[in-house]
């Protein structure tokens, strides 16, 4: 083979093997696209009431009296079919209007990052699943609930969260809708900003190492901390005791970039 040979050959094979790349990559989409859509039919067959299976008891703290309190879980019906499916399911979240409407995982070995590269069917996928950090609870539960999620460019997953970066776009999409599989929840977009990563030698207001603020001080610094940082002002605020859900996912424009969109539930 001479050299001309030997060099179509070769870009031959790097063609082809783009080809395979690019049809397994439109295979996984559309199977995760059509796994989507076949979990949220499940779950919509079901009207929001609960199923009286095993409950979990959980014990709460009121923040302002200290006192603890005892309660019983169950499993929203509507969820109920997807649990037994895969008991890493932690709840479902949906913001109208856009492409977000996935179910988002907890490992139940703490094992956060198996979704970065796993389905919901646990099979290995590069668009991942929406997961909530292991820090986080939703029983006892956490005072703020952090959800991550790929920055997929076919807009699966959170490939569309920074559209947020927009304040029109957030006038038109200003509520998230997440429930847990216990319970519904409502709640408003607070703040959009860039960030990043940090070493632990930076100091520096870490938005994911915001779960647990063990006082109404450390509260409030978060809060103006991210104020600061957010894109826009969409007039809302929270007081200690209210639960954030913080949505995460990479930003291109910076090494270890994050966009994250800060909500506050309704009370």
């Amino acid at each position: 083979m001479g050299k001309r040979g030997f060099i179509r050959t070769i870009a031959i094979l790097v063609a082809l093997g783009s080809f395979g790349y690019f049809g397994y990559y439109v295979y996984q989409m559309n199977r995760t696209e059509e796994q989507t859509d076949a979990l949220s039919n499940k779950r919509q067959t079901y009207g929001y009431s609960t199923v009286k299976s095993e409950p979990i008891t959980a014990v709460t703290v009121d923040k302002s009296s200290g006192k603890k309190e005892q309660k019983q879980l169950f499993v929203l019906k509507q969820f109920e079919s997807l649990y037994q499916k895969n008991k890493n399911l932690i709840g479902w979240i949906k913001i109208d209007g856009t492409q977000i409407d996935y179910p988002v995982m907890k490992s139940i070995n703490g094992n956060g990052e198996y979704y970065l590269d796993h389905n919901f069917d646990q099979e290995e996928d590069r668009n991942g699943t929406l997961f909530m950090d292991d820090a986080c609870d939703v029983i006892r539960p956490s005072e703020n609930w952090i959800i991550y999620g790929h920055n997929m460019k076919s807009g699966a997953m959170f490939g569309g969260l920074n559209k947020y970066k927009s304040e029109s776009y957030y006038k038109e999409h200003p509520v998230v809708q997440f429930d847990t599989i216990y319970e519904t929840g409502i709640y408003d977009v607070m703040f959009a900003f860039n960030s990043h990563v940090y070493t632990d030698a930076e100091i520096a207001f870490k938005y994911y190492q915001f779960i647990d603020p063990a006082s109404k001080q450390e509260f409030d610094s978060g809060m103006a901390a991210m104020k600061e940082m957010s894109l826009y002002d969409t007039g809302r605020t929270a007081e200690f005791g209210a639960r954030l859900l913080i949505l995460s996912t990479c930003d291109y424009d910076e090494e270890n970039g994050r966009f994250v969109l800060v909500c506050v539930r309704r009370a």
